[in-house]
């Protein structure tokens, strides 16, 4: 009986799933010596369905400690007929003014957490029916090279 029962709740579980609004949540590594200016990072996104007006968040995944106490990015989407279509900048606190990361809350982690993530306010972003875009981020910093950034994502929400 509590076989059947954890079977029908992970069915259920799966069909929650199905019903995300989540259309595309990919990270790309960047590389260990750093992250350069001229390197963009790209993503492709699906060839919409239907005509939407999403939510683009842009994530980060850090290493424990990172050099700066925050990061600004330029997100550049791309239609594929029309080609440019929007630029925006986000700017990350990274660490708090001792150099402690910080949480999604903003709160400083203690030493001892080996890597960090974080996830940008959204970024509206529009796909009409039956194309597909792209989405390139750069960091606008003013070093060339930019240590620990280990992993650089997206996430859009329809």
């Amino acid at each position: 009986m509590m076989r059947c029962t954890f079977l029908i709740s992970l069915f259920a579980l799966s069909l929650a799933a199905c019903t995300d609004s989540t259309l595309l949540h990919s990270y790309k590594p960047l590389p260990k010596d750093g992250w350069d200016r001229c390197d963009t990072i790209c993503f492709d996104l699906p060839k919409a369905e239907a005509d939407i007006d999403g939510t683009l968040y842009i994530g980060l995944r850090t290493t424990a400690n990172p050099a700066y106490q925050d990061i600004v990015l330029a997100v550049e989407q791309y239609d594929e007929i029309e080609g440019f279509s929007r630029s925006d900048t986000v700017r990350y606190p990274l660490t708090d003014t001792e150099g402690f990361a910080l949480t999604e809350e903003g709160y400083a982690l203690s030493p001892g957490v080996n890597l960090h993530q974080y996830e940008s306010q959204h970024v509206p972003i529009r796909l009409k029916k039956g194309k597909s875009g792209s989405v390139r981020i750069h960091h606008l910093m003013r070093h060339e090279v930019i240590p620990d950034i280990t992993e650089l994502g997206i996430r859009l929400d329809k």
